[in-house]
C-alpha cells in the first residue's frame, strides 16, 4: 500500500477514536481527561494493527518504519490503557507508572532482538 492511503486509514481511525472518546464523556461523565485515554488507546490499536502494513526493510539506522509504528502504536496504546486505570480506579500512580515501564522495557527488548536477528542474517 502506498503511505497517501495509509495516512488516510489512520486519519480516519484518529476521527473514529475522537469520535468514541466523546461518546465515552457523554455517557460516563468522568471529565475530560477520558476523550483522550480513549482517543490515545483506539489510535494506538490503530496505529499498531496498521504498522504490518509499512515497509519491513530496514534503513541504515534505526528500525523499519513497520517496527517503529508498531512501537508507537503498543505505547499509545498503553499510555491510554493506564490513564483509563487512573481514572476509573484506585490503583497508586506509582503502580501504573511501574506497569507503563515494564512494558517499555518489554518492547525495547523485543525491537532490539528483532533488529538483532536482522542484522545477524
Amino acid at each position: 500500500m502506498n503511505n497517501r492511503t495509509l495516512s488516510a486509514v489512520t486519519f480516519g481511525a484518529i476521527m473514529i477514536s475522537l469520535a468514541l472518546g466523546l461518546i465515552f464523556y457523554v455517557a460516563l461523565d468522568r471529565g475530560l481527561g477520558i476523550i483522550l485515554w480513549i482517543t490515545l488507546l483506539f489510535v494506538g490499536i490503530a496505529v499498531f494493527a496498521l504498522s504490518f502494513l509499512y515497509s519491513k526493510e530496514s534503513g541504515k539506522f534505526g528500525p523499519s518504519e513497520s517496527a517503529y509504528r508498531m512501537v508507537i502504536g503498543i505505547l499509545m496504546a498503553v499510555i491510554g490503557a493506564i490513564g483509563l486505570l487512573y481514572t476509573f480506579t484506585d490503583i497508586s500512580l506509582l503502580i501504573l507508572v511501574a506497569i507503563f515501564l515494564i512494558v517499555l522495557a518489554a518492547v525495547g527488548i523485543s525491537v532490539a532482538l528483532m533488529n538483532g536477528k536482522k542484522e545477524g542474517k
